[in-house]
């Protein structure tokens, strides 16, 4: 829907003709799986911050005595107060309990919970956790190394996120003025941009002011994306 509107948008400012809407629609396409990809991201990195707190709850439940199984048992209760019952990484620990209830081994159960959810700090701690109950390691030990080892990944994520906070902000801004003073010169001064639209060297022109102003944003969100 987004993209559908957002290429709606262009072809009004730039194009101004339903068989230009028609052709960008593998330009809407293109922005819905990137708009996707984006969003599958946001979700990916509220799932590792969730899971972190999970992992803190585990550990405090070993380092009370409580088995591992247990341990689980509590981190989920944890999680479904702190975000609901309904939250992806509540219902992933509930499918641990609800595993090791089946008789399912529980390192097991951890590498099935890392399989669906996909992410690489889930994949680690699956495969130590794994190891340690094989070898009989100290899995309180282990959990604080590897919370320790998230923590310090998400603190460093979030103070860039916050330094970059404000310039994202300005370049969502900056994205928007253009299309912005294009409605507005539309408006008050009609029949202005007629020429470019009723003609072929028009059209050439805004197609090519409309790749330039879409390789800018490209170029901008990509300079603001830092991955750690």
């Amino acid at each position: 829907m987004k993209a559908e509107a957002a290429v709606l948008i262009f072809t009004y400012l730039f194009y101004r003709s339903r068989m230009a809407f028609l052709a960008m629609q593998p330009l809407s396409v293109w922005m819905a799986r990137r708009m996707g990809r984006k969003e599958q991201e946001r979700r990916r990195q509220k799932l590792c911050s969730q899971f972190k707190d999970g992992l803190l709850s585990l550990a405090a439940s070993l380092r009370a005595g409580h088995s591992a199984e247990n341990a689980f048992r509590d981190a989920a209760g944890e999680l479904a107060f702190l975000y609901g019952t309904d939250e992806t990484i509540t219902r992933e620990f509930r499918r641990v309990v609800t595993r090791t209830e089946m008789n399912v081994p529980l390192e097991e159960a951890v590498l099935e919970m890392a399989e669906r959810c996909g992410l690489p700090d889930i994949q680690n701690f699956s495969e130590v956790f794994s190891a340690a109950r094989r070898s009989g390691g100290e899995l309180g030990r282990i959990i604080l190394d590897t919370v320790q080892i998230i923590a310090g990944r998400l603190e460093v994520r979030e103070e860039i996120d916050t330094m970059l906070r404000g310039r994202q902000y300005e370049q969502k801004i900056m994205s928007v003025v253009p299309l912005f003073l294009l409605f507005y010169m539309d408006v008050t001064s009609q029949g202005f941009f007629t020429v470019l639209y009723g003609t072929g060297l028009g059209r050439g022109i805004m197609t090519g002011c409309l790749a330039v102003y879409m390789t800018a944003v490209l170029l901008a969100e990509k300079i603001a994306c830092i991955q750690v």
